[in-house]
């Protein structure tokens, strides 16, 4: 059962019309690129992004990708040393405020799934939590890693197989997602790069699963899909100077054309449509996403409320995402006995993965 989900926020705030008049700059003030700039930040549905390089803080003495003369293009080291360092800093904000709000602690916990696709480094953040929070050395370890914005929900399918493995027994699960986007800037002036920098962001998410009166959300299914030939629509490479983005023009089309019919069969095979789903977690990954999931799903506008809020506020944090969405539905919403909450979000390939849930 789902008791609690918190977040945590790098300290440095960005406006998005701040955002996009710092990336004309530094992505060559070409008057086409420029106004493509314009175009995707107008469009993205973001007001304000979180990151944790210092270079969005106008004040900062010291910034990342910029030694005030000229603008510097970190390599992969040195973004990873930095991925570290925030990483743990985030994780142990958001694990702490979720034990801290359930009065839970960590040795409590059973099983740990740590989730990520922006960096890397070993001993990884399982070993980092386990050792803050005193977690039990034995506890069983999952580490899921660049699967893209799909990683939370197929991280959810871990904690289901888990609670079904354990014949009616509890199993208290941590299940951490931080995702730090902005330390892969890249500042070559392609379209993917343009959407990229212009949508995507930092955070992180905790959720902590247990049987409890607190549960707020029962994980009642999962469901994985994979469209053929997408393997150029979205995905990461791993270059000299940060990962490298691809993301097509067409992920708007496909999701409506391919992905909400093939979510609508999911659900008529469980008896349920998108009129039974009370409330729904749509991964925030742009408006255009939005928008196509809503058309295909012929969602009303306050369906959408909480994922068009996160984006506003947050942007695309990756896979940190769809934990923020289901927290605004959780603290804002009157979740009822077996009402219905479906999440979605899709990763590299291009994957959907699907998480419905049910009331507590």
């Amino acid at each position: 059962m789902l008791i609690d989900i918190q977040t945590a926020s790098p300290p440095y705030k960005v406006a998005q019309s701040i955002a996009k008049e710092e990336l004309k700059k530094r992505m060559g003030e070409q008057p086409a690129v420029s106004r493509m700039i314009d175009m995707a930040a107008h469009y993205s549905g973001i007001d304000y992004r979180y990151v944790v390089v210092p270079d969005a803080d106008p004040d900062a003495g010291e910034k990342f990708f910029t030694d005030g003369k000229s603008f510097l293009r970190p390599d992969t080291g040195a973004r990873m040393a930095l991925y570290e360092y925030w990483s743990k800093q985030l994780t142990k904000e958001a694990v702490n405020k979720v034990f801290s709000a359930n009065d839970f602690s960590g040795k409590e916990i059973e099983r740990l799934i740590t989730i990520s696709c922006t960096g890397f480094f070993a001993p990884g953040l399982d070993y980092h939590l386990i050792n803050e929070f005193g977690i039990p050395p034995s506890v069983k370890r999952t580490n899921i890693g660049f699967m893209g914005c799909a990683a939370s929900l197929i991280g959810v399918n871990s904690v289901l197989e888990a609670m079904n493995s354990t014949n009616g027994k509890n199993l208290n699960t941590l299940l951490v997602s931080v995702e730090l986007c902005s330390l892969h800037l890249q500042t070559e002036p392609s379209r993917d790069n343009i959407l990229a920098n212009t949508v995507f962001a930092d955070g992180c998410g905790a959720a902590l699963f247990s049987k409890s009166e607190k549960a707020k959300l029962i994980p009642a299914s999962t469901d994985s899909v994979l469209f053929e030939n997408t393997a150029c629509a979205m995905g990461w490479k791993i270059g000299n100077f940060g990962f490298e983005m691809m993301l097509s023009s067409d992920i708007p089309k496909m999701i409506l054309e391919s992905a909400a019919p093939k979510l609508i069969e999911i659900l008529k095979a469980k008896n349920l449509s998108p009129e039974k789903i009370k409330f729904w977690a749509l991964h925030p990954g742009g408006r255009a996403i939005l928008d196509s999931l809503q058309q295909g799903l012929k969602l009303d506008e306050d369906k959408m409320t909480p994922s068009r809020n996160v984006l506003k506020n947050f942007g695309n944090m990756s896979s940190a995402s769809i934990l923020f969405v289901l927290k605004e539905i959780i603290e804002n919403s009157k979740i009822k006995k077996d009402d219905y909450c479906c999440a979605v979000a899709f990763g590299p390939g291009l994957t959907m993965e699907v998480a419905i849930f049910k009331g507590a």
